[in-house]
């Protein structure tokens, strides 16, 4: 489809839009956008450094396949989305920037590709490190520029100083495949505003849906996962990257702004349920150690202190644990949260403690009793090879 809006007309549509990022972080495009198009420019408003636009399909999640799914299902408007944001922000290069196992989701963009006349803009895709941190925006760019894929201290962020040195726009590839219907009909696509999500763990129907935002989680584990298997005895709206809910909490709409208030985040859109005879610390032992496990070891102080999150929760769960032991959990997140080059510490250091805190009882009763109450609810979920990844991620 031809689109025959100037730069400025696409940038006022996408912002009018109120589309935000897909990413995890959930900021407005548009405003994302106007940074990348004032860094590009000198102080006098004359053309400077040409900027440069990056796709990023390097998706890492635990449980989560939307990306994945976008781009085999959608590569059209994950690419005409591609085309517009370069053209509102003025880039001439373009990089889609995938995992190297993600094979098929990039044989399918080069053939969408090849149908495409070049015009002005060169779109290159490229493959990296299948590290759950290389998806990292700027872990991404030194992939780019043939570096080891790891975070880059901040400041500068991308659109200041990213690919080379260039102002540089990394946007996620759902995010991109929603610009094309955003830039045609703003106020219709902020009116009825979906999203992708991937609905796993313990639900009859994992798979990756459409909803509607502002929709109740509970919903969207009925309808669409047809149902939790096991009741719901928590709830990760945002996979590992947001504080779990309880059972009597998944009425909270689908919604960053309103998961945010109650407590939790949606990220992603990984939804976990787990189940109620699942035990809270063998889910919480399995989140710290997916921490430890994914971190690059760049800085200590995630390496170092995810270490020690799982080190104290293996503890609990072992009967081996004293209550003073707890402290100590605080004390390691509070050196990770204001440490690290980017967000895996920081997100590691939030949603572990946040996770024992919104079931401390059952905490509590590991450390009284010097052992599981519930031997028989031993999961692992964020293991690499567990049943309920297994579940989800063989369906891409």
């Amino acid at each position: 489809m031809a689109y025959s809006f100037d730069d400025n007309e696409i940038l006022r549509r996408v912002t009018e839009s109120g589309l935000r990022g897909r990413g995890g972080a959930w900021f407005p495009t548009g405003r994302k956008w106007s940074a990348v198009r004032t860094e590009a420019r000198d102080p006098f408003g004359q053309p400077g450094r040409a900027p440069v636009v990056v796709a990023n399909g390097a998706e890492g999640e635990p449980g989560s396949i939307k990306d994945r799914h976008v781009m085999l299902t959608r590569p059209d408007d994950v690419l005409a989305g591609l085309r517009l944001a370069a053209r509102a922000v003025g880039a001439t290069d373009a990089y889609v920037y995938l995992k190297g196992s993600f094979a098929r989701a990039a044989e399918v963009l080069e053939m969408a590709l090849a149908k495409e006349p070049p015009g002005g803009l060169r779109i290159c895709i490229r493959r990296g490190e299948d590290t759950y941190v290389a998806g990292e925006e700027t872990a991404v760019l030194e992939a780019l520029e043939g570096k080891r894929a790891w975070p880059r201290p901040k400041p500068p962020l991308p659109f200041a100083a990213g690919l080379d040195g260039r102002p540089t726009l990394v946007q996620n590839v759902e995010t991109l495949a929603r610009v094309p219907g955003a830039v045609v009909d703003p106020s219709g696509f902020r009116a009825a505003e979906t999203t992708l999500v991937s609905v796993w763990g313990h639900v009859k129907r994992p798979g990756v849906y459409e909803v509607r935002l502002g929709t109740p989680l509970s919903r969207v584990i009925e309808h669409e996962g047809g149902g939790a298997s096991d009741g719901i005895g928590m709830l990760f709206p945002g996979g590992p990257s947001a504080v779990p809910l309880r059972g009597d909490e998944a009425d909270v709409a689908l919604d960053p702004d309103a998961l945010k208030q109650a407590g939790s985040g949606l990220g992603t859109a990984s939804i976990l349920v787990v189940g109620q005879s699942a035990c809270p610390v063998a889910v919480a032992v399995s989140l710290a150690a997916f921490f430890e496990r994914e971190s690059c070891g760049q800085c200590p102080p995630c390496s170092v202190g995810a270490a020690r999150l799982f080190g104290i929760l293996r503890g609990v769960e072992a009967g081996e644990a004293r209550p003073a032991d707890l402290g100590f959990l605080a004390e390691a997140a509070g050196f990770m949260a204001s440490h690290g080059y980017c967000a895996h510490a920081r997100t590691g250091a939030a949603v572990v403690p946040g996770l024992v805190a919104r079931f401390r009882d059952d905490v509590a009763d590991h450390v009284a009793a010097r052992r599981c109450p519930r031997p028989e609810g031993r999961v692992d979920p964020f293991a690499d090879r567990s049943p309920e990844r297994v579940a989800i991620e063989s369906r891409v």
